[in-house]
């Protein structure tokens, strides 16, 4: 395996952990969705959160009994999650909860007191503070453990109705809850308890569901039945450095325009909806209009297509990345934003007298080979608008039946007419520039389809049709978008992708066994023990996690930008 498949390797694991960064969030925000805000006028002012479920116990059953609980209790995901520092924190916390409530905060704690219409609003992340109210049964909610332990319990009162607390001096750790008309409510925090019964009992306007992030949510909330709800401040939210630290997506900055948002959730046969709006603060400018050309291009995705992601009006810079990165494997890809200082290493080398040839007032020198050969292209894309953009990508394995080769074809849409002849001279310069000397072997010939294609130590397949340019490093791949030229256009986003996980784990799993296989080392272990090692990062972790996942057949995310909200539409399709 050469060095650029070698590159190209790493860039398709880090698209498929971007899809598996999505699958989680999915996961996640499929505990995000309710019905009607009843519940919401019982939440006093201030979470960050709301989450309301129209029949929590039915889903808590049905993921308790999946497959996929199962399957990701016993893999390698599981095994480093339970060993990370987020883990062991919610570790800790539910041991310090489970002194003060005097029962354990376990499943079958949580199972008791899950009800029907049920909703949490989370107030503050890093403590933990949280207010939970469930519609249960009066014979189950006074079967709870909980109940039962009322008699350990400060009795008190508030609007007439008694509630229960209990604090651990040592952890300042607090545990109250209440049960009235057909309610059982729960709270780590007196105040919050409290704040419920009262709303419970005497309605007033200082509820969640009168603040403006909330109403404004709620009001701008797609049509369409939900099992599932959340709305949050996203505001708020960005202030919390529990959110910057662990948030899966790194884009604190990016979503500094939105002030709020909310996520729907629908469970069908063999489907999960997922409707989304972010709100922003300031409203821009509708792009609808923009839609129409993305349409055209999303008509001409591949059936096989592994992965695919349509742009409406990208940056020239954006075709640019995706040329040399996805076609060329210029350069590698950006190493991951540290967001915290480096560990001090204690150490007794200063150094030795070597280190004096080593100047370090003069900058080292940098290869700008990639830059240079680059700068036709970086002239010719700059010099069009682009209306549209399309990357198709997918995995097959070599004759060979070893190694695994990553496709990619990029397709633009111009407001005018492509200078062929401008783009060929650019392709033909980065080509020489980064496959060849002196430009050798870097000529074009004709294919049969009226597409050309570049001899070289390199592939390139192009295609010239008015304002279409597709490009591609693979002519299966380019034949197959060709041969879809003609469809007529579909309803178009500013933004959609879709990914095909049924069809690229296998794929993904043999890839990432060839980069790990060089790295794996059994760790020592205490004699007796047998031999223990880290699970490798992508052969066992992120590819048991893809395992646990397996039902999921593919997942489409489509964004329309309206000016003052994003709307973004997700569907999960899942084997049965």
């Amino acid at each position: 395996m050469n060095v650029n498949s070698g590159r190209r390797n790493v860039r398709l694991t880090l698209l498929w952990l971007c899809a598996m960064a999505v699958l989680a969030l999915a996961t996640y925000w499929a505990l995000a969705q309710p019905a009607p805000p009843g519940l919401a006028n019982y939440f006093p002012t201030g979470p960050l959160l709301y989450l309301e479920a129209r029949d929590f116990a039915t889903l808590l059953a049905d993921w308790n009994s999946s497959p996929e609980k199962q399957a990701w209790l016993t893999s390698a995901n599981y095994q480093v999650f339970s060993r990370s520092h987020l883990f062991l924190r919610l570790g800790k916390a539910q041991t310090e909860f489970a002194v003060a409530a005097g029962i354990p905060p376990d499943f079958a704690l949580l199972t008791s007191v899950a009800g029907t219409n049920s909703a949490l609003g989370m107030y503050n992340i890093g403590s933990l503070e949280f207010l939970y109210v469930s519609r249960l049964e009066s014979a189950r909610a006074l079967n709870t453990a909980l109940w039962k332990a009322r008699g350990t319990y400060q009795t008190r009162n508030v609007a007439g109705v008694e509630y229960y607390v209990k604090e651990d001096p040592q952890t300042r750790r607090l545990a109250a809850f209440a049960y009235t008309n057909g309610f059982l409510v729960l709270a780590t925090k007196e105040e919050l308890i409290a704040g419920a019964l009262q709303l419970m009992t005497q309605p007033n306007p200082l509820s969640v569901a009168q603040e403006k992030w909330f109403a404004d949510a709620i009001q701008a909330a797609p049509p369409g039945a939900n099992d599932l709800r959340l709305v949050y401040n996203l505001e708020r939210l960005l202030r919390t450095p529990q959110f910057r630290s662990y948030w899966a997506q790194r884009n604190a900055t990016a979503l500094g325009e939105f002030s709020s948002g909310l996520a729907d959730l629908e469970r069908t046969p063999g489907e999960l909806r997922e409707r989304r709006v972010l709100l922003r603060a300031t409203p821009s400018t509708d792009l609808s209009a923009s839609e129409a050309a993305s349409g055209q291009l999303l008509a001409m995705v591949p059936d096989d297509a592994g992965l695919y992601r349509v742009w409406s009006r990208p940056a020239s810079d954006a075709a640019e990345r995706l040329i040399e990165d996805g076609i060329f494997d210029a350069t590698a890809s950006a190493s991951p934003r540290v967001q915290q200082a480096p560990g001090v290493v204690a150490s007794s080398d200063a150094g030795s007298e070597l280190d004096l040839e080593t100047r370090i007032d003069e900058a080292p020198l940098l290869d700008d080979r990639s830059a240079q050969a680059f700068r036709a292209l970086h002239d010719s894309l700059g010099s069009v608008k682009i209306q549209a953009m399309l990357q198709v990508s997918n995995t097959r394995v070599d004759d060979d039946q070893v190694f695994v080769r990553p496709q990619s074809a990029l397709v633009i849409e111009a407001a005018e007419p492509w200078d062929a002849g401008a783009f060929h001279g650019a392709l033909t310069s980065a080509a020489g520039g980064l496959w060849t000397n002196a430009g050798l072997g870097a000529g074009w010939r004709a294919r049969a389809n009226g597409t050309e294609e570049l001899a070289g130590l390199g592939r390139l397949v192009l295609s010239i049709d008015g304002r279409r340019l597709i490009l591609s490093d693979s002519a299966a791949l380019m034949d197959a978008i060709v041969a879809r030229g003609n469809q007529n256009a579909v309803s178009g986003a500013v933004y959609a992708a879709g990914w095909k996980h049924a069809r690229e784990l296998p794929n993904f799993e043999r890839m990432m066994r060839l980069i790990d296989f060089p790295q794996m080392r059994t760790q020592p272990a205490a004699e007796g023990e047998p031999a223990a090692r880290e699970p490798m990062f992508y052969s066992e972790n992120m590819a048991s996690f893809g395992r646990a996942l397996q039902r999921l057949q593919s997942a489409t995310v489509t964004v329309h930008d309206q000016g003052p909200m994003l709307r973004e539409s997700v569907v999960y399709r899942i084997a049965p």
